[in-house]
């Protein structure tokens, strides 16, 4: 480097044209001039810096110090293996503590770790201060395996005391990894006591603690760390949630709250504080939390949550919006579209949920519940061939599907037709299970068979609010006083049922024209 820096003060002081250059001073030149243009190439371009590099030694092919930077380069790039040729400028004379840096960083990149080992405690020899070189043989130190990492580090800790902290920490991980947990919080406690202001020892045992269930412990380091100034987002939804485990929820609100404060996006905090809210009856503020975690773009069980929470603050419309819009942006998500699927159908917008469900039963034939609500949609279009199709399919696989066995009779008796085969669909839907609705589906079976006492012994059976909860129901009871030549009465359950029953009204303007 000394004819660089005397060409260098040279060149400062003369102007270029005031002597002539002969060849000794040309070949300085070049060789200055290809080393300014290897060192000045861009830093993210590797490559061609090492190219560069090697065009320089070939100028001067005995630099040990080009040799050098090559070898440091190729470790850098990771690509160890073009060092090969240069790695011999370990051997040109006399070395300094960062010429064994180079060659020990070079060996440890080759997985020779007794090599690097000794290399590293030469450069030591030479600069014991220098605290790069400390740090880079501590961590080889840590790499190294069971017992020779231990005794490493220990030896390390007495020749240079100052490090002890760090030292103590990789002890503290290496008998971790060793599942050695009574050695490993001791050192990782010694780490702390020699460095109270380093977060790393008691970051590591709080993740024992946590992984140990021992929350009261996990809780005294959070909180150790929250003194220390070293409190996050992170940290405060880890407190949060161990205070959820002891059951103390005012104390996980608090540590959540505080997480929002410092990341309003947190998800764990975001989502834990929907959860407190949904137990409190809160929807609307469960629905907020959800929506401003980081994860609710990408995570469709959050949709489908305040679509939930929606639906309980009797939103119906926005409840359907969510999951129509959740559906575009998950396509291919079944939960999604099987939930999207049953609002539109209870919106009655039976198209739509007829090509989504039949999109689910493209990719996924096996979704039994899929395909019942897909035939309830051709049901309520008229379908009514493709409805037995896929009931048929249904009942093929389950015979005993109580829900379908109760739609198919249902079907067949609002069509009057086949009044037969729909009693005995829904006589073997009774057998598994009495609910309310097939009960329903009897009496109006039973109303088309003109079996009007049977039908009035069912649907007298009905408490009273259960009749008027349900429009359906209120609907068959004024078809049936009907028929029964009791009109007032009939008026009035049809009355009843026309707001949310289409044949209900239809039938009840038909009796009002006939008084």
């Amino acid at each position: 480097m000394k004819h660089f820096l005397y060409l260098v003060m040279l060149l400062s002081v003369l102007p270029v044209f005031s002597l002539p250059i002969g060849a000794e001073g040309k070949k300085e030149a070049q060789l200055f001039n290809a080393f300014l243009q290897a060192i000045s190439t861009a830093p993210n371009n590797s490559a061609r810096t090492f190219a560069e590099l090697e065009r320089v030694l070939a100028l001067e092919p005995d630099s040990k110090y080009i040799r050098r930077l090559l070898v440091s380069l190729s470790v850098a790039m990771n690509e160890p293996q073009r060092a090969g040729a240069y790695i011999d400028f370990i051997d040109m004379g006399e070395n300094e503590a960062e010429d064994f840096t180079v060659y020990a960083a070079y060996q440890w990149r080759c997985e020779h770790i007794e090599e690097a080992r000794l290399a590293y405690e030469k450069a030591l020899a030479l600069d014991p201060e220098n605290n790069t070189v400390l740090y880079q043989y501590l961590v080889l130190l840590t790499s190294l395996n069971g017992e020779e990492a231990i005794s490493g580090l220990k030896n390390f800790v007495k020749q240079y005391p100052a490090l002890a902290a760090p030292a103590y920490l990789a002890l503290g991980r290496v008998y971790l990894r060793q599942q050695d947990i009574q050695n490993a919080l001791l050192y990782l406690e010694k780490a702390a006591q020699a460095d109270p202001t380093d977060p790393a020892p008691r970051i590591t045992k709080s993740e024992i603690y946590e992984k140990t269930s021992q929350y009261f412990l996990l809780l005294h380091e959070l909180e150790e760390l929250e003194k220390m100034g070293y409190a996050n987002a992170g940290t405060f939804s880890r407190m949060g949630a161990v205070f959820l485990l002891v059951k103390d929820v005012p104390q996980a609100k608090k540590y959540f709250l505080k997480a929002k404060e410092d990341d309003k996006s947190d998800s764990a905090a975001n989502y834990f504080l929907s959860l407190l809210a949904e137990q409190e009856g809160d929807y609307t503020a469960a629905i907020n939390y959800l929506q401003e975690s980081a994860e609710y773009k990408t995570k469709a069980s959050y949709w489908l949550q305040v679509s939930f929470f929606q639906q309980r603050l009797n939103q119906p419309k926005e409840s359907l919006r969510t999951l129509e819009e959740a559906y575009k942006n998950f396509p291919g998500n079944v939960e999604i579209g099987f939930f999207y699927g049953l609002l539109l159908n209870d919106a009655q917008s039976y198209k739509k949920a007829a090509r989504v469900f039949k999109q689910i039963l493209q990719t996924n034939p096996d979704y039994d519940d899929a395909r019942l609500h897909y035939a309830y949609a051709l049901e309520s279009l008229r379908n009514y061939k493709e409805m037995e199709k896929q009931l048929s399919q249904l009942l093929s696989k389950r015979p005993q599907h109580a829900a379908a066995l109760n739609l198919y009779a249902y079907s067949l008796a609002e069509r009057n037709e086949r009044l037969e085969e729909a009693q005995e669909y829904i006589a073997r839907a009774l057998v598994i299970d009495a609910d309310n609705s097939y009960v329903d589906t009897q009496a109006w079976i039973y109303i088309r068979q003109g079996k009007l006492q049977e039908a009035e012994d069912l649907l007298t059976s009905f408490p009273p609010e259960f009749v008027e909860e349900n429009a359906e129901v209120a609907y068959h009871m004024g078809v049936l006083r009907d028929k029964q030549g009791r009109r007032e009465e009939a008026l009035k359950y049809l009355d009843m049922a026309k707001k949310d029953w289409p044949a209900a009204a239809t039938y009840y303007k038909r009796l009002i024209k006939a008084k």
